[in-house]
């Protein structure tokens, strides 16, 4: 099994060992991984998954693993967390699909917006 964090896509990374005598011999840098069971209230079962503390950290942020996944699109998402969406997406049903979000509107400080009145009405 891969050392590659379920959430955070944390995994072993590879540097060098430097001695003070500046020799560099290679080593590889491993995340911290944990074994834990998450419990997903929505379809009543638990899910073990190796995950980073920072990973942990995350989900704890989040509110626990069934509001992490519902809060991030399938594409951001690890194959093994984006296959529990899924599975929660079926259990909710089509019913609660996301709203789609209004156009981006840029924030503009009331000056701003006053002068750019002021060019559009110079250019009429």
């Amino acid at each position: 099994m891969p050392r590659v964090c379920k959430v955070t896509g944390k995994k072993t990374e590879v540097g060098m060992n430097v001695s003070h005598s500046m020799r560099h011999t290679k080593r590889t840098f491993l995340p911290n991984l944990q074994k834990l069971k998450f419990h997903s209230d929505i379809l009543n079962r638990d899910f073990s998954l190796r995950i980073s503390t920072a990973g942990l950290r995350t989900l704890t942020k989040h509110g626990g693993l069934d509001a992490y996944v519902m809060s991030k699109s399938p594409s951001r998402l690890t194959p093994e967390m984006a296959a529990i969406k899924k599975a929660i997406n079926k259990k909710v049903g089509a019913s609660e699909k996301p709203v789609k979000k209004p156009a981006h509107k840029a924030n503009r400080s009331a000056r701003l917006v006053k002068k750019v009145e002021a060019r559009k009405a110079a250019t009429k």
